[in-house]
């Protein structure tokens, strides 16, 4: 017997989100539909993750950018979409928390704090699954190829990024590579599927995708920035995740080539396991050689060619919000 369905939550939406705002309020109905299992660990563990909320920024980029392709007709057929890529999303979450073997996101316990790792990961697979299944259900080739070559470099930017751990001698260069292939290839892939879905011209389809690259990479250097200088009570993780994980972000390559305490960084990431203490002295260095505000310069340098690249699309509600929305990412709190 399927279990129960639980009301949806109604959250207020960001002004810049109006032009997809009922598509969206769908993209959240279909997730708990599909989030719906008879086996009650299963249903247990979908919502636990489904109930803790969530930018929606990827199934907010499919939607935007189908609509600043299609502005006037419908892009119903992107909610399925939509709702696919914020599964794939949420299964990596949960994969990564189990990697990192996080306690805490978004203000809650994860999942594998909760219910274990053999579960979680399960459980991350059965959301993949039904991701796959939507993707199906829509049966276009080209989507499905996009998006699983996103997949790849996900998993390769993953890889990447556990076999620099406490390489404290990498370059901006190659933690850039890093992220853009674990964060920023996916919100590309959401872009270009949008423009698809819109019936957008091959320039308006590379022109978006460099778009959501550029986009990606700055989220994902605003994101480590904020493990360190963010508010927990705003980020809902505690500070320095990434330093207990040994990963030397972008903040902290700023901060190693102008700290005078360079030697005393680079033992904390020799170390076998970080302590409290440990993750303040590096946030004070990153905070002491100007490091936040390299941090955001570079993040800045991204955002603005987002805007370039909108350059060639037609003026529309939808574009002014992609506008709207990268500027939000490099100035968001959480």
């Amino acid at each position: 017997m399927t279990m129960p369905a639980t009301p949806i939550e109604r959250k207020p939406i960001l002004d810049f989100l109006r032009p997809v705002e009922a598509e969206l309020r769908q993209v959240e109905e279909v997730l708990h539909a599909e989030l719906t299992s008879s086996m009650p660990t299963v249903f247990a563990v979908s919502r636990h993750i489904l109930d803790a909320g969530g930018k929606r920024l990827r199934p907010s980029l499919v939607l935007l950018c189908a609509r600043a392709c299609e502005p006037k007709g419908s892009i119903s057929r992107a909610i399925g979409i939509a709702a696919s890529v914020e599964l794939i999303h949420m299964a990596t979450l949960m994969h990564d928390d189990v990697i990192d073997g996080a306690d805490s996101r978004r203000g809650q316990r994860t999942a594998n704090s909760h219910w274990g790792n053999q579960i979680s990961v399960l459980a991350g697979d059965y959301m993949l699954a039904k991701a796959t299944s939507l993707l199906g259900a829509d049966g276009d080739a080209e989507l499905i190829r996009i998006l699983s070559q996103a997949m790849i470099s996900m998993t390769e930017g993953e890889i990447g990024q556990i076999e620099a751990k406490g390489d404290t001698g990498g370059s901006i260069d190659g933690y850039i590579s890093i992220i853009r292939a674990k964060t920023a290839e996916f919100m590309a892939a959401c872009c270009r599927m949008g423009a698809v879905i819109g019936g957008g011209s091959s320039p308006m389809r590379e022109a978006l995708a460099e778009y959501g690259l550029n986009l990606g990479t700055a989220f994902q250097v605003t994101d480590d920035l904020l493990d360190l200088v963010g508010d927990p009570s705003e980020t809902g993780k505690p500070i320095g995740g990434d330093i207990y994980q040994g990963k030397v972000t972008l903040p902290v390559i700023l901060a190693l080539k102008k700290s005078p305490d360079r030697k005393a960084m680079e033992d904390i990431f020799r170390k076998s396991e970080a302590k409290p203490s440990d993750v303040d002295f590096i946030r004070q260095k990153v905070l002491e050689t100007g490091a936040t505000e390299g941090t955001l310069r570079i993040a800045g340098e991204y955002i603005g060619k987002t805007a370039e690249s909108l350059e060639c699309l037609p003026p529309s509600e939808a574009r002014s919000s992609l506008v709207a929305l990268a500027r939000h990412v490099i100035s968001r709190k959480k």
